[in-house]
């Protein structure tokens, strides 16, 4: 676990977008994104699961751990998931790593854009950091920078936040919510939880 005066605190760089999730067996994430990348080849960009760093208090300290955002889920990138899918079908080693039959579900535009630019191109969500004002949300670091609309609920105590991928239409793409389908991410009855460390309140 790494102190809490290291500098992890970032905004990450830009990522390409993965448009598909593959369920994985719980635990087995890393090994399951190997195998999709190894079986499909060139038909696959990226696979991966997509990670948090999350701040922790061990021994009366505060430091920062890394686990998994979206437990047995890998995020896809690939232009044709549907060859990818077949692969996976035919597959006898598929059951080992991957569950739901492998089967590979669309995101939608906003889903992919908030995964994207949330994980950036190391694939880990960074710990944000701000204030409030007034009662008002401030990120001045980290990944909620400028995005502080996306959050739904912040517990100053465990330095974290839940995300609400709904509202990703509108704070991302400048849009009204689309209910036309349902989500394909995974997400608790709070949303998405992601570290926040709230640095002042006034």
């Amino acid at each position: 676990m790494s102190r809490a005066g290291d500098p992890l605190i970032q905004q990450p760089a830009a990522a390409p977008l993965a448009r598909y999730v593959v369920q994985a067996v719980p635990s087995r994430e890393d090994a399951a994104a190997r195998f999709v990348a190894s079986l499909a080849g060139d038909a696959v960009r990226a696979c991966f699961p997509l990670r948090r760093q999350m701040p922790r208090q061990k021994a009366g300290e505060w430091g920062y751990a890394t686990d998994l955002l979206l437990p047995g889920y890998l995020l896809l990138d690939a232009d044709d998931p549907e060859a990818v899918a077949r692969l996976l079908a035919r597959s006898t080693q598929a059951a080992d790593v991957l569950a739901a039959d492998g089967r590979v579900a669309a995101l939608s535009d906003a889903e992919a854009e908030l995964l994207a630019v949330l994980g950036g191109a190391d694939h880990v969500v960074r710990t944000s950091r701000g204030r409030i004002e007034d009662g008002r949300l401030m990120v001045e670091s980290g990944p909620l920078a400028g995005r502080e609309g996306l959050v739904c609920h912040v517990d100053r105590h465990r330095r974290a936040a839940w995300l609400d991928p709904s509202r990703a239409d509108e704070v991302l793409l400048g849009r009204s919510p689309s209910s036309a389908s349902p989500s394909a991410l995974p997400a608790g009855a709070r949303g998405l939880k992601v570290g926040l460390e709230v640095v002042s309140k006034s």
